[in-house]
This record gives structure tokens, C-alpha cells and sequence, in this order.
């Protein structure tokens, strides 16, 4: 099977509204590369709203180019399929991170979460800043910060992903009246309300994340969507330092800002919420990027070769001259895992679309 110029390889992940595959194409220079290619479901291929809100991500992800961003190729449409070409990812999510420490008894260092949770923040605010041809702000809103769309490369890299409820200017497809986007847990309370949105909303999230992956524990998570849907209305945020004993006083600050119920009390923009981010890792000797690529690498050992394997499906079991090669995990003593009590796993089946959006 082709798609434009690609060929398609194996499926290698997937949403709600689309699968994702390993495809092959040639570049504009004669050179074979390998990309992921988000295919939108065969379901949803003929209702108009999903087409939309497809093209729609696709026009947002193209204007966005920062490393901590997933990185975009083209969108394509053929007789039967839509499709987004973009970087091929070696890694996982922070949410397989999050599984794979608690499985092990471990939890992140508090350098290494706040780290990755700048990367993010940097992400996002290139995300805000987004503007039209003409220098006119397109008021982007990811609306669907948390771990799942995060993702961490074997080489120590961190992306966001997943634009695909993101709320903008340019988008031909609005909110239905009576949902909001988002997975469940990781709304902000003024989403609960009627009134406008705006960036605020994903700096609450990514403060909700920040929170949960210095606990490893879950900050709103209920066990029924009318007890989760309470505690957001609440917005009741314990003391990380009272859940973990040695939670660092400079990271309660940074989250304790991002988390509070009056947007206008957080931080005004991503930006600055990475500044305090960084200020706090910087404050001590340490290379994060290789910490998260030592991490990745004890506990996701042979990983690489299951990577190598659809890498070789993808391309015929022809090598390619420009692949790189799969990622080698290195072995390293159990100093990278830090130990955890009443770590808890997360849950990914939270509610996606639910109550009023303004």
C-alpha cells in the first residue's frame, strides 16, 4: 500500500481517530528516508467533522518547528485516505515511564521530571506564539497536555505530540456545544465553567503532570468521572512535600504556581514557567539528556531491537545508507532508579469528551 509518496510499513501505534504506521518515502534529494505516518481511521474517513478537525491539526502542526515539538513533513490527501507525515520517534511516552518506575519500585530524580517538564513547557509556548502569514496571533490551546503526549526519545530528547484537539484561530472546526477536549484528568477548573479559554489551561496541565511524576501519584484522578470532575471543580491540590518526603521546597514553589485555581495568579505563559523549570535544574551539576537516555535505556532494554525489527519491515529488509541506527541500551547500576512508595500506575482510559466548552 501507497500513500502519495510512501510506502507504508507496519502499524506502530494510534489514537482515537487515527492509526499510525512506519512509512518509506524519498526525499526531494534522492535520499530514502523513514517516517510515522498518522493515518486518519477508515471510520471516520467520510464524517466531515473529523476531516476537518484532521486538516486542521495538520495546518497548525505545519507552521510549528522547535525540538520540542514533533516535527511535521507534509499532509497529504489520496482517493481514500488522509495522512501527516511526520518525524519517525525512537522511544516512549512519559506515561510508559511513569508504568515501567513503578513496576520497578523507582521514581524519576526531581532534576530529571522538572527537565523534562521544561522541554515541554518549551514546546508549548512555541505553540502560543504561533502566528498567521500575516504576523496575526493564532491563540493556540494544545488542550491535551499530559503524559501520554509526551514522548521520550531513546536519544535523551524530549516532544510534544498530539495536536489533534488543539484550539486555534485557523481552525475550520469548532467545539461542538456541550464538550470539552481533553483527557479528564488534567482539565482546568475554569474548563468546568462557562467562559472563554486560553493558554493558561495547558499550564495547568503540565502543572498537574508536573506534580504527578514527582509523586508518581495521580492528582485529580477519581475513581468515577463525577468524583475526578469534583475534585478539578475543587481544585484542592495537596502539598507534594506532604506526600513525599523529600519533595525539594524551590519545585513545590514552580508547581504550586501552575496549579493555582485563579488563572490569573499562574504563570502568565509557558515561557516563564520553563525559566523556573530550568532555574531549578540548573541549580546542580548533572547532563539531563544523558540522565533520560540512561534511564530509557535500563528500563526498556531491548527496545532497540524491537525498533530495528519494524525499521527493516518497513523498508522490504533492504538497509537503508541514511537510517540511523537503533538505539543500543546501555546497562548502568540501579543509582538511576530511585526508590517509591505508594506509587501508583496510571490509567489511560480517561474520559476524552465531556461537559461544557465556552
Amino acid at each position: 500500500m501507497t500513500l502519495g509518496r510512501y510506502e507504508v510499513g507496519p502499524r506502530v501505534g494510534g489514537g482515537g481517530m487515527a492509526h499510525v504506521y512506519v512509512g518509506r518515502g524519498v526525499t526531494d534529494d534522492g535520499r530514502e528516508e523513514l517516517v510515522a505516518l498518522k493515518v486518519i481511521r477508515d471510520e471516520y474517513g467520510r464524517d466531515a467533522r473529523h476531516l476537518r478537525m484532521f486538516s486542521d491539526e495538520a495546518k497548525i502542526l505545519a507552521r510549528l518547528s522547535h525540538p520540542n515539538v514533533i516535527r511535521t513533513l507534509e499532509y497529504g490527501i489520496t482517493r481514500d485516505h488522509r495522512f501527516i507525515a511526520m518525524e519517525l520517534l525512537a522511544g516512549r511516552t512519559l506515561a510508559d515511564l511513569w508504568d515501567a518506575l513503578v513496576e520497578r519500585g523507582g521514581r524519576l530524580s526531581y532534576r530529571l521530571g522538572a527537565w523534562i517538564c521544561a522541554q515541554v513547557a518549551a514546546g508549548l509556548h512555541a505553540a502560543h506564539e504561533l502566528t498567521d502569514e500575516h504576523g496575526g496571533p493564532l491563540s493556540v490551546i494544545h488542550r491535551d497536555v499530559n503524559p501520554w503526549n509526551v514522548f521520550l526519545t531513546y536519544a535523551g530528547e524530549v516532544k510534544l505530540i498530539d495536536f489533534g484537539l488543539a484550539k486555534a484561530r485557523v481552525r475550520r472546526e469548532r467545539s461542538v456545544d456541550g464538550l470539552v477536549k481533553g483527557k479528564l484528568a488534567y482539565l482546568a477548573p475554569e474548563q468546568l465553567r462557562t467562559g472563554p479559554i486560553d493558554r493558561r489551561v495547558d499550564i495547568y496541565a503540565l502543572g498537574t503532570t508536573l506534580w504527578e511524576v514527582g509523586t508518581l501519584t495521580r492528582l485529580f484522578k477519581r475513581d468515577t468521572d463525577v468524583a475526578t470532575l469534583l475534585a478539578i471543580r475543587e481544585a484542592h491540590v495537596p502539598d507534594p512535600r506532604e506526600v513525599v518526603s523529600d519533595y525539594p521546597d524551590a519545585l513545590h514553589a514552580v508547581v504550586d504556581r501552575a496549579l493555582r485555581r485563579d488563572r490569573e495568579e499562574r504563570h502568565p505563559d509557558a515561557d516563564a514557567l520553563r525559566r523556573e523549570l530550568d532555574a531549578f535544574v540548573l541549580a546542580s551539576d548533572g547532563d539531563m539528556r544523558r540522565e533520560l537516555t540512561l534511564l530509557l535505556g535500563e528500563l526498556f532494554r531491548g527496545e532497540g531491537a524491537q525498533h530495528s525489527s519494524w525499521r527493516r519491515e518497513a523498508v522490504s529488509l533492504r538497509p537503508l545508507a541514511t537510517m540511523p541506527p537503533p538505539p543500543v541500551p546501555v546497562p548502568i547500576a540501579s543509582t538511576h532508579l530511585l526508590s517509591a512508595t505508594n506509587a501508583t500506575e496510571l490509567d489511560d482510559a480517561d474520559v476524552e469528551l465531556v461537559l461544557d466548552e465556552p
